[in-house]
């Protein structure tokens, strides 16, 4: 009996190749938009779980450098990272730079860029003893051509005087897909305030010693600067991650539209394909009916049709999906937790079985009420 489904999908094997396409794109979108809700499910619990972000209230001015000692003394803190900056342009090219000086191993330790694998040992090492050392991004480095080693001079923007900064550059940072307030270059704090003559910082990460005291801390610390001559804004960076999220959209009910739209999409092509497939074949089925047949084998018969369209396709659009995955999302959203997960794929695979059963109801009652002499005698 399988051997009459076979031979009907290679007489009509157009018409299964293009059931086949639509199908993989279908569960292709299907895989991406639920790695997508996943990774904003738990992206902002992921990342940044432990850190503070801290800033003056309004941006108008700096932090006075005292208060990152008195930041990192403060109970439930880890460690704290000081933070300015300034835009820069190299050589010609006029587009603008971010250069950023950190608190360099505070910054190490913090971002754990060492223990992800997006800064070598050696380099780390070197920056931290090289006072006009520069870590660059991976981005900055191949746009401009740098390498590790190389000492390059950076000119200021706008109409003033101009001022050279002059950094040796000892490390390329990778692709970060955790939190590493970083900017295009990358210079020692103190370094940074002597060329830049200041004694403040433009903002703060902070993190704290255990993950679920991140908001109790940085309600803590807004608290005690309240009344002083710089009070800050405290975030902590779970929170501004989900507030951003939801800003932008609901995420979970934007994948649930697409998600429904293109199964229902899918599931009237299946069933028209089926049902069109069944209505050339009404005369075979009558046949096999007439000569005792059981009905449940006439049913699998269109069930295996379906299945064998729908299931085959529906796993190639998976593995296109992780692939979409791989090669977007991990490119461009710095949101872990962007995966197909075990719970996304048992899902994909029961959507793909409930295709195929929905597909193939209708076009088996009909089977099921056929009068196999009247369709006989029509030929």
């Amino acid at each position: 009996m399988n051997r009459i489904v076979f031979g009907t999908l290679r007489r009509r094997w157009l018409r299964t190749l293009l059931v086949g396409l639509s199908t993989l794109i279908a569960f292709m979108l299907l895989g991406f938009f639920l790695a997508i809700r996943h990774g904003f499910a738990v992206g902002p619990m992921q990342v940044g779980a432990d850190l503070v972000l801290l800033e003056p209230v309004g941006g108008t001015s700096g932090l006075p450098l005292g208060s990152l000692s008195t930041i990192r003394a403060f109970p439930g803190v880890r460690t704290a990272v000081g933070i300015d900056g300034t835009g820069m342009r190299y050589g010609a090219d006029l587009h603008p730079m971010t250069v950023e000086g950190l608190s360099p191993h505070a910054f190490l330790q913090l971002s754990g860029v060492v223990q992800l694998g997006e800064l070598a040992r050696p380099a780390a090492q070197t920056w931290l003893a090289d006072p006009i050392g520069a870590l660059v991004s991976q981005k900055a480095a191949q746009r401009y051509s740098w390498e590790v080693g190389q000492t390059i001079i950076l000119h200021t923007l706008g109409s003033g005087p101009p001022r050279d900064l002059t950094v040796h550059i000892d490390g390329v940072l990778a692709k970060s897909k955790g939190v590493s307030p970083t900017g295009e270059v990358n210079l020692h704090l103190d370094y940074f305030r002597r060329w830049s003559h200041s004694d403040t910082v433009g903002f703060m990460f902070i993190q704290v010693r255990h993950p679920r005291q991140a908001d109790a801390v940085a309600q803590a610390i807004q608290l005690k600067f309240a009344n002083s001559t710089t009070p800050v804004t405290t975030q902590s960076f779970k929170s501004l991650l989900q507030g951003m999220a939801e800003r932008l959209a609901d995420v979970n009910a934007l994948t649930s539209v697409v998600i429904v739209a293109s199964l229902f999409g899918l599931f009237l092509i299946c069933f028209n394909t089926l049902i069109h497939s069944v209505s050339e074949r009404l005369g075979e089925f009558a046949l096999l009916k007439a000569i005792g047949f059981a009905p449940p084998r006439l049913l699998w018969l269109v069930f295996l049709e379906a299945l064998l369209v729908i299931v085959p396709a529906a796993a190639a659009g998976m593995l296109c999906a992780q692939l979409l995955i791989h090669g977007v999302a991990g490119t461009k959203l710095d949101l872990p937790g962007i995966m197909l997960t075990r719970a996304a794929v048992a899902e994909s695979a029961f959507s793909a079985i409930g295709l195929a059963i929905v597909s193939s109801v209708l076009p088996a009652l009909r089977i099921m009420h056929v009068d196999c002499a009247q369709t006989l005698r029509r030929g």
